[in-house]
């Protein structure tokens, strides 16, 4: 990079804009707020200031967002539009601006995240919240502008893709996924634990090679996923470490005495510097673990950063827990969810073998080979196993992710959703790529008929799934769009843990009950209520975030009117629906939920993460309402 100053800019702006769509859409900025043009000229003209002289860019078309604090005669004022997706939307290529009068002086200023946050603050808009958690937002936003900032040294190089290996391609298209992580939410880049130096080593989007530390643990203290049925030849070390580098780790486990009775397991570095001797300093003293002098290299971060990938083994994906917090959750890797992400790889595989089309085009990652620290009852795999579900195993765990090989071979070519819903400066945008592999022109014309592709693709497998009362993890980071030709061809799936169902439809179809693992005391949220809660996932993760943030991006980058890629979407969702041949009451009640409601629920970012209390491993969670943009898109 060569002019660091607009990058920042961009950073900020991005963070900036993420920030106040939320703040509109769960109406912390409540829409007494928001004036027109006229109204919003009449509030400066008692400072003797001009609307169009301050936001140079506006027209009359434009709202106003304008803030009154009267202690010190500030006004904080910027520009909102009408949205698709919801009410009002930042005009993000327009500044914040902060008017301050001092007698008979009137001084006004562009201003940033943190200011912004410290006005409305004063304003009282976060009154209704907890003042600790205010604090910490405060201080997790500080933090996470630092880390932006980092991103001006990402070494993400996506110029040259058609002419690196596949499974190269792969790698460096997961490095450009994880530029932006969660769409939307302005805590996405913001990892809790690490200092700027471990940020720039560990985070995708930096191409580091990671040296692995590895632990050898006493087999006795061990559980085992359903896939390791041999435990000599099926371990970590036999899997991803190349075989001339096998023979220095079996030496040492040899010279130690540790080769009959313990197993090496892999530890990511930043594990086993700062979480290893906090939880494990007993189990060293006693022997159950030794840590080892052996590291091993070649694994890449991949976008979800806990996923490692593999240079030496292309179809290998190594899961290993990092106990730092992103979005709110750590990132360990508890035993419960292995096993609960087993029973839903076997409920994905009984389901493509009801459905022609899903056999042919839902490809699903292979899970079931892991290895989990437990220090009792290793052999009970039911809820009366307090063991599963404390904290201390979820941070020395490993699993193995086997990527279907073909998928890493001509003719397909893997994509990750993720990777399509933005755009990296300097970079090419990842469906320039697309249409490249499909020796197609790139003008906006051709990326609406390959958008409409995507979405019948997306579309076909999960309504197929949901169709017989399954709905996958379907935003972008787990989804990876297949490509068979150039073409889009289908769908991989990569992690199985969060497969939600609605039973009545399972066992309708001839499908099992998972019987899933929980706490007794706990209600599983894998199990849904009714049609509309299993639909939700559709709308939010699916649409709003998933698809939504290529919407954005397509229009961005292409000058393509957002409303015409909702109606590409849109249109392409009703056919899908149509030529599945629902029952007709079903048929008429996805109508309505999808198409003919003008609000539809909203996974709020904000007010879970400024008013909840929390568990320790999950992303705190909301829900509110927001504009449906498919009612928009068709009826606006």
């Amino acid at each position: 990079m060569n002019a660091l100053q607009p990058v920042y800019q961009v950073m900020n702006q991005g963070i900036l804009q993420d920030f106040i769509n939320s703040l509109l859409v769960e109406t912390i900025i409540p829409e007494q707020f928001i004036f027109d043009f006229a109204t919003a000229q009449t509030a400066l003209n008692q400072h003797g200031k001009n609307l169009q002289e301050v936001f140079k860019n506006t027209s009359e078309q434009f709202s106003f967002v304008l803030l009154h604090e009267e202690s010190r005669q500030g006004l904080v004022m910027f520009a909102v539009q009408k949205g698709i997706t919801q009410a009002w939307k930042f005009a993000n290529e327009i500044e914040v601006f902060l008017l301050e009068r001092t007698n008979d002086h009137v001084q006004i200023n562009v201003i940033g995240i943190i200011e912004l946050f410290e006005f409305i603050q004063a304003i009282g808009l976060f009154n209704h919240c907890s003042a600790d958690k205010v604090q910490a937002f405060y201080e997790q936003l500080q933090k996470c502008l630092k880390q932006y900032h980092l991103l001006q040294q990402h070494r993400v190089n996506a110029h040259d893709l058609l002419n690196q290996s596949l499974a190269h391609r792969f790698r460096i298209l997961e490095q450009y996924a994880g530029y932006r992580d969660r769409p939307y939410h302005p805590l996405a880049k913001l990892k809790e634990g690490l200092s700027q130096q471990e940020y720039m080593q560990y985070c995708p989007e930096f191409a580091q090679e990671l040296s692995i530390h590895w632990v050898a643990v006493h087999k006795d203290k061990m559980m085992f996923g359903e896939g390791v049925e041999n435990i000599f030849k099926q371990q970590p070390s036999e899997i991803f470490i190349p075989r001339s580098e096998r023979y220095q780790l079996k030496q040492e486990m040899f010279q130690r005495g540790l080769n009959e009775t313990h197993i090496a397991m892999p530890i990511h570095p930043w594990q086993f510097e700062h979480l290893l001797p906090k939880f494990y300093a007993d189990d060293i003293a006693e022997g159950i673990c030794h840590p080892l002098n052996f590291i091993s290299k070649g694994m890449y971060a991949s976008a979800s950063m806990r996923s490692l990938l593999s240079k030496n083994v292309l179809d290998e994906s190594l899961k290993l827990p990092i106990g730092i917090k992103a979005l709110g959750s750590l990132r360990f890797l508890p035993i419960v969810k292995m096993i609960n992400g087993e029973k839903n790889q076997k409920l994905l595989q009984q389901a493509k073998a009801k459905d022609a089309v899903l056999k042919q085009k839902l490809w699903l990652c292979e899970e079931t080979q892991w290895w989990s620290y437990l220090p009792e009852k290793q052999n009970d795999r039911t809820a009366d196993n307090e063991w599963l579900f404390v904290e201390k195993p979820t941070h020395l765990a490993a699993q193995r992710r086997h990527i279907p090989t073909e998928l890493l071979q001509e003719p397909y070519q893997l994509i990750p959703m993720a990777s399509l819903g933005h755009a990296i400066m300097d970079q090419p945008a990842i469906f320039d790529y697309i249409l490249q592999l499909q020796h197609k022109d790139i003008n906006s014309k051709q990326i609406l008929i390959e958008f409409e592709k995507l979405c019948t693709c997306f579309f076909d497998v999960n309504l197929r799934l949901f169709r017989l009362g399954l709905m996958g993890e379907i935003h972008g980071q787990n989804i990876c769009l297949v490509l068979k030709n150039g073409e889009f061809d289908g769908l991989m799936f990569r992690d199985h843990d969060s497969l939600r169902i609605y039973l009545p439809w399972v066992e309708q179809n001839g499908l099992k009950d998972p019987n899933y693992l929980s706490p007794h005391d706990f209600r599983n949220t894998l199990y849904h209520e009714s049609v509309e809660a299993l639909l939700f996932y559709i709308q939010t993760l699916g649409i709003q975030v998933n698809l939504g943030c290529i919407v954005d991006n397509l229009a961005s980058h292409y000058q393509i009117e957002v409303k015409d890629l909702w109606s590409v979407l849109a249109h392409a969702l009703q056919q899908v629906i149509q030529n599945l041949n629902f029952q007709p009451e079903i048929l008429t009640q996805l109508q309505h939920l999808l198409f003919e409601v003008p609000e539809w629920p909203y996974k709020q970012l904000l007010r879970p993460l400024l008013e909840q209390d929390t568990r320790i491993g999950s992303m705190p969670s909301g829900i509110g309402k927001t504009r449906n943009p498919l009612w928009y898109a068709l009826n606006c």
